[in-house]
């Protein structure tokens, strides 16, 4: 299910797009200030914003902006939502910044539908293509990225092979040290899992200050992000044969 980021200030207006965006089978996540999308992307991970230009505390033009200048946010599709009388200059102003798409109030509720659909086709089209392979064989503990090599430590494979079974899910500092670890529920120290996210992340991605594999999220923790293939194939065991030793029959005769 595609979560979709709501900010407007309109009381009326947000609920109205939250029951048709739910209609459709989204998940939503409303808000009514520049701040309060800021926090709810620090605890969530939408796959579209709907924003309107001119909120409370600050110009959705200027917030757009500085989303795109952050990796993090920087594929996120922004559809602008504005008033109605706003003239060509104001659309293409809304594009420049880094808008996907604008859509001007009122309007009705299958534009909206098909404004939203367009954006999420772009973005599942861009998730499978971008998103690398990951084969991990634990027998051999080896890891391929993209039929690319990777040489880890026991322990960094360890926590990858952890967290590729958990792909695509938050997984917390405690979480790793309880389950990679061993650790109980209050022992162990956050820097131990950081150091080796680091070192992970130095393998593995191709640009590491700007991971696309191993993703980190403050408060919510760390996530694996590819197409991922897990071998557990054991390698066969061949049991030993045990020395027959032919002995002499001492009744034997040995004469003619």
């Amino acid at each position: 299910m595609y979560t979709i980021l709501v900010a407007d200030d309109e009381p009326i207006m947000l609920r109205m797009v939250e029951k048709l965006l739910q209609r459709d089978g989204y998940n939503v996540i409303k808000t009514s200030s520049a701040q309060g999308v800021l926090e709810t992307l620090l605890q969530h991970s939408p796959d579209l914003i709907l924003m309107d230009v001119n909120l409370p505390d600050r110009n959705g033009l200027s917030l757009c902006q500085d989303l795109r200048q952050n990796a993090a946010y920087v594929e996120i599709p922004i559809i602008f939502l504005t008033g109605a009388g706003k003239s060509p200059d104001d659309v293409a102003e809304a594009l420049n910044v880094g808008g996907d798409d604008y859509i001007q109030k009122p309007f009705a509720a299958r534009e909206l539908s098909a404004r939203v659909r367009a954006q999420l086709r772009r973005v599942q089209v861009r998730k499978e293509s971008n998103i690398p392979q990951l084969d991990l064989i634990r027998a051999k503990f080896l890891v391929y990225i993209n039929g690319r090599p990777v040489e880890l430590t026991r322990v960094e494979f360890n926590l990858l092979a952890f967290m590729c079974r958990k792909a695509n899910t938050w997984l917390t500092t405690r979480d790793l040290l309880m389950n990679v670890w061993g650790y109980p529920g209050n022992v162990g120290d956050a820097a131990l899992v950081r150091n080796h996210i680091r070192n992970i992340r130095r393998k593995v991605e191709v640009d590491a200050d700007r991971p696309q594999i191993l993703l980190s999220r403050h408060r919510r923790g760390y996530m694996i992000v590819a197409k991922i293939t897990i071998d557990d194939t054991r390698p066969a065991r061949f049991t030993k044969r045990p020395r027959i030793t032919h002995k002499p029959d001492s009744n034997a005769s040995n004469s003619l």
